[in-house]
C-alpha cells in the first residue's frame, strides 16, 4: 500500500497504544532481550565474539582483574527491581535461580550484586538508596522509549553520576528487545489494515526523519525499511550513551550485547500463525522478514559503532542464541520452542499471556517435571537453564576478546 508523508521534519506521532497487535513486556532481551530465537546470521560478521558451543563452565581465564560488575538493561538483567526475577521463580529459595548478571558475577568470583532502583509501590521505580547496588536495568527498560530508570540511557546517566568508575570495573549493557518488541507488534499490527498502518507511521515517525521515512520508496519496501532505519537509531542512541556515560568517563571494560532473533518466541511464534490464519502465509513471512531485518540492522549498526574500541566486547548473542536452537540437545535443551509456564490469560485479540511472578518451581515440577531443561520461562524470557547459556555465551566472548 503506497502512503504519501509530505511535511517536513519529523512528524507528529499518535499514541500508538491499543492500535498495536501486541505489548510488549519485561523485556528481552532477551531479553531479551530475553532468550530470543534465532535461524539467521547478521548481514555483517561480528567482532569480538566467541564460537557458540555446548554449556560449559566458564574458563577461569574470563577477563582477570575485574572487581565490580555495573549493569544497565532491561528485565533480562533485572535482579529484583519488581520483587522477582524475570524466570520461574524458586519456591525454595527467596534469593530466586541465578540469572545472566549473576552469574557473570560468579564467574569474576563476584557476589551476585543487587537492583539499585526498587519498585516504589506507587507504579515508579527509585533508586533503593543503597550505593552497593550496582545493577541498574529495569524490566521493561527501553532504549528510545521510557521514563526515568525503565529508560536504559537514563540508567547510563544515573550509573556514571552514582559510581566512580576504577580499573576494575567491568559494564555489561543490554538492551534493545523491547523496543525491537514494540516494532514488531506495530509491524504485525500493521498488516491488512490501513489505519494500524497510518499509526504504525506515526510510531517510527517519532524517530525517523520524514525524508527518510516514506518520500522515497513506496508500499511494504518502505515500511520495512523504516523499520530498519527505526533500529538504527536505537542502536545509534545506545552506542551514544555507552560513549558518554561510561566510555568517555574512564570505564576499562564495556559488554555490549547485541539482539538475537525475538520473532521465534513463544509470544511472536503465536503472533505469526495468528497473522498466517488473518492474512495468508506470503504476508506473515514478509512482515517476520522485516522485524528480523531491523534486528540485524540493529546489531550491524551496533557493531560499526562500538566495535573498534579495544574497551568493548560485543556480544554476539544473535548467532549464540541460533546455535543453541539448532542444536538443541548439545547444549542440554529438550524444548527450545514453548513456554514452560502455564498461560494464564489472553489478550485483547486472543493471543496468550503469562504471569511469571506465580510461575514457581514447585508447580511445574508437578505439572511439567522436564521444564528445567527448557528454554523459555514463558513467552519472552529464559529459564534459569536459559540464563545460564546466554551467561555462558556472554562469558566466552570476554575470554576470547581479552585472553
Amino acid at each position: 500500500m503506497a502512503i504519501a508523508i509530505s511535511h517536513p521534519g519529523r512528524l507528529l506521532a499518535g499514541c500508538l497504544g491499543v492500535l498495536l497487535l501486541l505489548t510488549a513486556c519485561g523485556g528481552g532481551g532477551g531479553g531479551g532481550g530475553d532468550a530470543g530465537v534465532a535461524t539467521t546470521s547478521a548481514t555483517a560478521d561480528p567482532v569480538l565474539v566467541a564460537t557458540p558451543g555446548p554449556a560449559a563452565a566458564p574458563a577461569a581465564s574470563v577477563l582477570t582483574g575485574v572487581s565490580r560488575l555495573i549493569v544497565a538493561g532491561d528485565s533480562l538483567a533485572d535482579v529484583g527491581t519488581f520483587g522477582f526475577k524475570f524466570t520461574v521463580q524458586d519456591a525454595s529459595s527467596a534469593v530466586g535461580f541465578p540469572v545472566l548478571p549473576e552469574l557473570v558475577a560468579a564467574a569474576h568470583g563476584l557476589a551476585a550484586g543487587c537492583s539499585h532502583y526498587i519498585d516504589s509501590g506507587a507504579g515508579g521505580v527509585v533508586p533503593r538508596g543503597d550505593s552497593g547496588c550496582t545493577n541498574f536495568a529495569v524490566g521493561g527498560g527501553r532504549i528510545l522509549d521510557g521514563d526515568g530508570p525503565r529508560n536504559i540511557r537514563n540508567q547510563l546517566v544515573d550509573a556514571a553520576a552514582a559510581i566512580s568508575f576504577g580499573a576494575g570495573d567491568l559494564l555489561l549493557v543490554e538492551g534493545g528487545a523491547n523496543d525491537a518488541s514494540d516494532l514488531a507488534a506495530g509491524y504485525l499490527g500493521s498488516v491488512g489494515s490501513r489505519t494500524r498502518t497510518l499509526a504504525f507511521v506515526a510510531f517510527l515517525a517519532r524517530r525517523v526523519e520524514t525524508g527518510d521515512l516514506l518520500d522515497t520508496i513506496r508500499g511494504n519496501d518502505s515500511l520495512a525499511r523504516s523499520a530498519n532505519l527505526y533500529m538504527q537509531e536505537a542502536a545509534d542512541a545506545l552506542a551514544d550513551s555507552i560513549t558518554t556515560n561510561a566510555l568517555d568517563r574512564g570505564v576499562p571494560r564495556v559488554a555490549v550485547l547485541n539482539l538475537p532473533d525475538l520473532t521465534i518466541t513463544p509470544r511472536f511464534s503465536s503472533a505469526f500463525d495468528r497473522l498466517v490464519q488473518e492474512e495468508g502465509a506470503d504476508d506473515a513471512n514478509n512482515a517476520r522478514d522485516a522485524v528480523r531485518a531491523a534486528i540485524d540492522a540493529f546489531n550491524v549498526r551496533l557493531q560499526g559503532r562500538l566495535g573498534s574500541d579495544p574497551r568493548v566486547v560485543l556480544v554476539d548473542l544473535r548467532t549464540a542464541v541460533a546455535e543453541q536452537i539448532a542444536r538443541a540437545p548439545e547444549f542440554g535443551l529438550t524444548d527450545a520452542l514453548h513456554a514452560a509456564c502455564p498461560v494464564t490469560g489472553t489478550n485483547s485479540i486472543g493471543l496468550p499471556e503469562w504471569t511469571l511472578e506465580s510461575c514457581t518451581s514447585a508447580a511445574l515440577d508437578a505439572a511439567l517435571p522436564g521444564w528445567k531443561t527448557w528454554a523459555f520461562s514463558d513467552g519472552f524470557h529464559p529459564t534459569p537453564l536459559g540464563h545460564r547459556l546466554l551467561a555462558d555465551s556472554v562469558n566466552r566472548a570476554l575470554a576470547a576478546g581479552r585472553s
